[in-house]
């Protein structure tokens, strides 16, 4: 029976995620046979996987001149991966016959190529080559190129990719919508180097569209889930800009569409006096609706009122069974919440270290700071060098 091309395609494919030793070296040898003709007619899926194939370097066939030749083809048909590709045989698997000062000026060719060809990309209306291109000239900056003027060249392909997005995004699709006004509020897929040399009137601007996005997307969306989302980042920006008042009504209206992250955003609202009266009592009573719910974030706030007696009266017993519920959690998807887990088991080893509602327990509170560690605080590293755990190292 004669496989198709993508099925060939497949098998080379399956054959180079194998590990060392591994795969079926004659199966894959054939399919490269096979693919080669249309490889040599322009295919540039084809020639690709022909220079994967021949720099695979764990079966007799690797041949880095090979692979370099097919790979050239395939860069010239615009596949950037492949230019990339030959750049990294020159800096790390070079052919033997290749001199060092050859070999510098090759490694300069592929890398340029490589952007020149994600540049093309994007200046043909392509946001995904615009955030690759924004995030190598940070992290894999051409080397004639010094890195601030690096993070300068970023911050344009930055300003390309959120023109193509917005471009995108104004269709009217609410996922574009939420996509762009994501990255204006987070930051999202921003190199740090990039986010720190914004200024705050950027910061600005960014902030007002990812409101206007989200207002869109709150006032025009069908499903409810959506409006909820969008109420709640909404608020996020507002808070970020310092207008509070606008920020907790944005809070309440996503606790009304049962967001439940919103809940200890209006209980902070409450504790700080943002944009409303401080109240402590309604904060306990807002952190206490959200834990209620199982929202992370809430959960810390009440445990936090009873600890210090925070809008009614202290109460280390509550404050711990708040604290294990969030600490018994496990699985959780996102780092935010393991990050949640990780204080709430920091503050149980607090708890045992010094005797908070609990006999001081050495053993117990070192374990804690232990788990803690684990879930991202930094807290727990420190508290770990207590010369009171000198024993348990």
């Amino acid at each position: 029976m004669t496989r198709s091309l993508t099925e060939q395609f497949n098998i080379i494919k399956k054959f180079i995620k194998c590990h060392a030793g591994e795969g079926d070296h004659v199966q894959a040898r054939q399919a490269a046979e096979t693919i080669t003709p249309a490889a040599e007619q322009g295919d540039g899926t084809a020639q690709f996987l022909l220079g994967r194939y021949f720099s695979w370097g764990y079966h007799s066939d690797c041949d880095n001149r090979k692979a370099i030749y097919w790979y050239e083809k395939a860069a010239n048909d615009g596949n950037p991966e492949a230019a990339e590709q030959i750049m990294n045989i020159y800096r790390n698997d070079c052919p033997d016959e290749t001199d060092t000062d050859e070999r510098k000026t090759l490694i300069l060719k592929w890398h340029k190529r490589w952007f020149d060809i994600f540049a093309a990309k994007a200046d043909n209306g392509s946001a995904n080559a615009a955030k690759a291109l924004m995030n190598l000239y940070v992290e894999d900056c051409l080397e004639d190129i010094n890195p601030q003027e690096g993070v300068k060249t970023a911050r344009k392909w930055y300003d390309r990719w959120i023109e193509l997005l917005s471009a995108k995004a104004s269709k009217g699709d609410v996922a574009d919508k939420m996509l762009l006004a994501d990255i204006l509020l987070y930051g999202d897929d921003v190199p740090e180097e990039l986010l720190d040399c914004f200024t705050n009137e950027d910061d600005e601007h960014g902030l007002l569209k990812a409101i206007q996005l989200y207002k869109e997307i709150a006032d025009g969306a069908n499903n409810e889930a959506l409006k909820a989302e969008a109420c709640y980042k909404m608020g996020r920006a507002y808070h970020d800009l310092g207008e509070e008042k606008k920020a907790l009504a944005c809070f309440k209206k996503a606790v009304k569409l049962n967001y439940h992250e919103a809940y200890a955003k209006v209980g902070d609202a409450y504790l700080y006096g943002n944009g409303v009266e401080q109240d402590d009592v309604q904060a306990r009573k807002w952190y206490r609706k959200g834990a209620e719910l199982g929202e992370i974030t809430a959960m810390l706030g009440l445990a936090d009122c009873y600890k210090n007696g925070i809008g009614g009266k202290q109460d280390y017993d509550k404050a711990m069974i708040e604290y294990l519920h969030l600490a018994e959690r496990t699985g959780n998807r996102w780092k935010h919440q393991a990050v949640g887990i990780g204080t709430a088991l920091y503050e149980l080893g607090n708890m045992y270290l010094n005797g908070l509602g609990v006999e001081v327990d050495l053993r117990k509170a070192y374990d804690y700071f232990k788990r803690a560690v684990s879930h991202y605080n930094r807290a727990a590293e420190n508290a770990l060098n207590n010369k009171k755990f000198r024993d348990f190292k």
